[in-house]
């Protein structure tokens, strides 16, 4: 048997995601890349994605679960890619984890429906209420794949599985939140969904 909570870490498009510079002068000038007089190529301009550019940190909640015999805690964090970059998923890992492992983390493409910013007040990582349905044509939704390697297109929308149980022996554990692995050709990310997990083996109190 497995459980299933659905988490939201979904944002807006930054305005001006690639950082375009105004040149200077009276007269709009062709922007590209100035060589030094010594004749040397300059360096490119790397864009500014900010230390979390799929704004996985945005939502918080803190949830606790129970995990009978023979079963397994899975919780699914959806993002969606606001920038023009691709990004390489990585593993997903547990920050700061007691008496908890992770079995697996899969990611799965989603449509645009659930994802959304819920009011302050809401349990948003519990329920989702749908957004109304988008003109354009719909993502498909695949099945579950590993997220090592996973390339996160722009304007995408994906849900990220990370399934859990006890370690052997332990009767509790538990999580600070969900550590997101991603990288560009430029650097890499390790972003913490905020969502502390408490699991027990018999009931939460």
């Amino acid at each position: 048997m497995t459980a299933s909570l659905a988490l939201t870490g979904c944002g807006s498009v930054e305005d001006n995601p690639l950082g375009v510079n105004t040149p200077a002068g009276d007269q709009a000038q062709p922007s590209g890349p100035t060589t030094p007089k010594d004749g040397s190529q300059a360096d490119p301009v790397v864009n500014d994605l900010g230390d979390d550019p799929l704004n996985v940190g945005v939502d918080g909640a803190e949830l606790c679960g129970v995990q009978p015999e023979d079963s397994r805690l899975r919780y699914t964090v959806m993002l969606h890619n606001p920038t023009l970059e691709t990004f390489t998923l990585g593993e997903m890992t547990l920050g700061n984890p007691q008496g908890l492992d992770v079995l697996s983390s899969m990611v799965q493409t989603a449509n645009r429906e659930g994802h959304h910013h819920p009011a302050a007040d809401t349990e948003a990582h519990e329920t989702h209420t749908p957004a109304p349905t988008p003109a354009a044509t719909q993502e498909p939704i695949g099945p579950p794949v590993p997220t090592a390697g996973y390339e996160f297109e722009p304007d995408a929308h994906v849900n990220i599985i990370v399934t859990v149980e006890l370690a052997e022996g332990v009767t509790h554990g538990s999580a600070d939140n969900i550590l997101v692995a991603f990288s560009s050709p430029d650097r890499d990310f390790s972003v913490a969904h905020n969502l502390a997990i408490d699991v027990d083996a018999t009931s939460c109190s």
